[in-house]
């Protein structure tokens, strides 16, 4: 059963050690599969509710009481088809050769590290002294910039790009997501000046009825 358990999940490790082939294997050789990438979007998900909850106070000031899963986890979803998608219009624009598909299972697969050390750090947090917080944020630390390197290295691979342009496609990236993220607010920032007039209108066409 265990055996079985580490095959279906042998390319997410796989990736660990060997990033560069791991991705290649994931996108030409065809062994990746969108079911293991959102397996392991879900367990960092569920990763991150457990930490939320259980870390220990003395390195979290955030109270487990007023903590809302759901709504976080959200944000997080919201978060990740963002990045997708400001990455995938930015590189259809630079002669990328990864799809949606593409860049949503190589940032999936990436998140293997995070997976593997949020867990373990909110549970250590509870046994630490407040003099050896270093350490829990040290291993979170570790997880969080080893991801953002597989991410790195998961769009080099599936672009077909040169490290430097893979460097300017980021940084397109991140220009994107800011547009994005100003003109949906723009749009609602409309609608709801809309609804309001509307909504006032109404209000004042009942009152004189």
């Amino acid at each position: 059963m265990i055996k079985k358990i580490f095959g279906f999940y042998r390319l997410p490790l796989y990736i660990l050690a060997h990033p560069v082939d791991g991705f290649y294997a994931m996108k030409y050789e065809k062994q990746g599969t969108i079911k293991i990438a959102l397996l392991n979007f879900f367990l960092v998900l569920v990763s991150y509710a457990f930490s939320a909850q259980y870390t220990s106070i003395i390195v979290s000031q955030r109270n487990p009481m007023t903590i809302h899963s759901f709504f976080e986890s959200t944000i997080l979803v919201s978060a990740l088809i963002l990045f997708c998608i400001s990455n995938w219009s930015v590189t259809s624009l630079t002669n990328g050769e990864g799809r949606f598909k593409d860049i949503f299972m190589a940032v999936c697969y990436a998140m293997t590290p995070l997976v593997l050390t949020i867990v373990p750090a909110a549970i250590i947090s509870n046994f630490l002294s407040e003099e050896e917080t270093g350490f829990f944020h040290m291993i979170v630390a570790v997880g969080v910039t080893y991801f953002v390197f597989l991410v790195f290295l998961g769009l080099l691979t599936v672009h077909n790009y040169t490290v430097v342009k893979a460097l300017t496609m980021v940084l397109l990236t991140a220009c994107a997501i800011l547009i994005i993220v100003f003109l949906v607010t723009l749009m609602l920032t409309l609608w709801q000046q809309l609804y309001v007039f509307v909504y006032s209108l109404y209000t004042e066409i009942m009152f004189r009825a």
